[in-house]
């Protein structure tokens, strides 16, 4: 695709959400604004950032989850679709970036696994699927979502999360990187069907 082509998708679509969130309300409009310029500044400088760049892609994913909260006027229930989309997410964009450390060093891109290594970003790896299996119990205790939730979380999520760790942690090739981002891919959408069906 040529630059001016995706110069002007990327103005039609940014100009079609905004025109069409304002027929929604004004918080709605807000978030489209703030996510077309947020979009903006990560292709100008934030991708270039170590984690920062992974954060602000999990962000604008789980921020799909609070906008559909605000559009029907009920963002508490948005709340814990963005935490976990987040979460997953932001990990997935950390393997995805061990996945791609060669190629990136080649270049001289400086993803945090590139420049602080494999094992420092296995570590905050580590740190958000703990966060994440704890967080995942909270709605269930709160009776927010009920036993099926728990069944697909107990029985389908988090021994995908377990196993992916345990992946990690044996291994530093690019196979076992790609296997990972797969199953936490599946394990987005087991989440998320969890979510629909123990609300």
């Amino acid at each position: 695709m040529q630059l001016k082509t995706a110069f002007i998708l990327y103005s039609f679509f940014i100009l079609g959400g905004i025109v069409l969130s304002i027929f929604v309300n004004g918080l709605a409009l807000l978030i489209i604004l703030g996510s077309a310029i947020l979009t903006f500044y990560y292709s100008y400088k934030l991708k270039k950032i170590p984690l920062l760049g992974n954060t602000v892609v999990a962000f604008m994913t789980g921020l799909a989850f609070l906008f559909g909260g605000v559009a029907v006027g009920n963002i508490g229930s948005a709340v814990f679709p963005f935490i976990f989309a987040f979460t997953i997410n932001f990990m997935r964009e950390v393997v995805k970036d061990m996945e791609d450390a060669e190629g990136d060093a080649r270049v001289n891109i400086l993803t945090f696994p590139v420049k602080f290594g494999f094992e420092k970003a296995k570590t905050i790896l580590y740190m958000f699927a703990l966060f994440l299996m704890i967080a995942m119990l909270i709605p269930f205790l709160l009776k927010i979502y009920n036993a099926k939730y728990l069944a697909l979380i107990t029985f389908a999520v988090v021994p995908m999360l377990i196993y992916s760790m345990q992946i990690l942690h044996k291994k530093n090739d690019k196979t076992a990187f790609g296997k990972v981002s797969l199953l936490l891919k599946l394990q987005m959408i087991f989440g998320l069907l969890a979510i629909f069906l123990g609300a």
